[in-house]
């Protein structure tokens, strides 16, 4: 009886249904620790990996941090360009880098608005603190301030209530979350413009902070507003106003020295 030789034999890759092809491709751009280098080997492997790893879903969950340390340097171009299709397919990652690039280096501030918008509504807590920064220090809207102040809210969660005089409930309104991702925020904007200043960015000191009681602005009257937690670079706010104005402060403050005015 003649057997089917092996070269005659479908393979098991085309026989896959391809929503399984693409859960396969999605699953090596989010655990691989090179993904870029291994999506590019799987797609070559086979016309049904190869449709599999162009869907959108794809590249919308590749860990674009684990290409960009190596390649960012190595190969700068290739990472723009990187950037620049993963961002076209909605990845968070890429889409907050391109909204970055666009703002502070080329100053298409309505576009790179729209990729951080992008980014934020995928969970992307840096871009969410970014655009709510820039949205409420350069607007006079209010209905924009409300926006600026929602995507603040996405960054720190609910507010705490705790107990205070008479056990009367306040809120404490606390920026914990927001130090992280302004300090992430800062070096993302230093490393896309770099190129601009040949010197290392200037940055501000703790001592050199800008509370909302010093911001001229905005004078804050209530007690330990703006105060800073024990052992710990957050503080604690008497309102959401007070908050969004602080870091409006500080984020521009802590911005390279070529791109702190950059809306001027």
């Amino acid at each position: 009886m003649a057997t089917r030789s092996a070269s005659s034999s479908p393979s098991l890759v085309h026989a896959l249904p391809h929503d399984m092809a693409v859960e396969i491709a999605g699953h090596v751009a989010a655990t691989s620790p090179l993904p870029m280098e291994d999506l590019r080997s799987l797609r070559a492997s086979c016309q049904a990996m190869r449709a599999a790893c162009s869907n959108r879903d794809v590249g919308r969950r590749v860990a674009l941090e684990r290409e960009a340390a190596a390649m960012r340097w190595a190969d700068h171009d290739r990472y723009l360009a990187v950037v620049g299709i993963l961002s076209g397919a909605g990845n968070p990652k890429a889409c907050f880098l391109a909204g970055i690039a666009l703002i502070f280096v080329h100053r298409s501030a309505h576009q790179g608005a729209e990729l951080l918008g992008r980014a934020a509504m995928a969970g992307h807590k840096v871009a969410a603190y970014v655009l709510g920064v820039l949205l409420y220090t350069y607007n006079t809207d209010n209905a924009v301030d409300d926006v600026a102040r929602r995507h603040m809210r996405q960054v720190e969660g609910d507010e705490e209530v705790v107990s205070g005089d008479d056990d009367v409930a306040i809120a404490k309104i606390s920026n914990s979350e927001c130090v992280r991702c302004r300090a992430q925020a800062v070096e993302a904007v230093s490393q896309a413009t770099w190129k601009m200043a040949p010197e290392l960015p200037k940055t501000t000191t703790v001592s050199n902070m800008v509370t909302p009681e010093e911001d001229a602005s905005h004078r804050c009257e209530v007690s330990g507003c703006g105060a800073r937690e024990a052992w710990s670079d957050s503080a604690v706010f008497c309102s959401e106003e007070c908050r969004i104005r602080y870091e409006c402060a500080m984020f521009i403050s802590q911005l390279p020295l070529t791109v702190a005015n950059f809306a001027a």
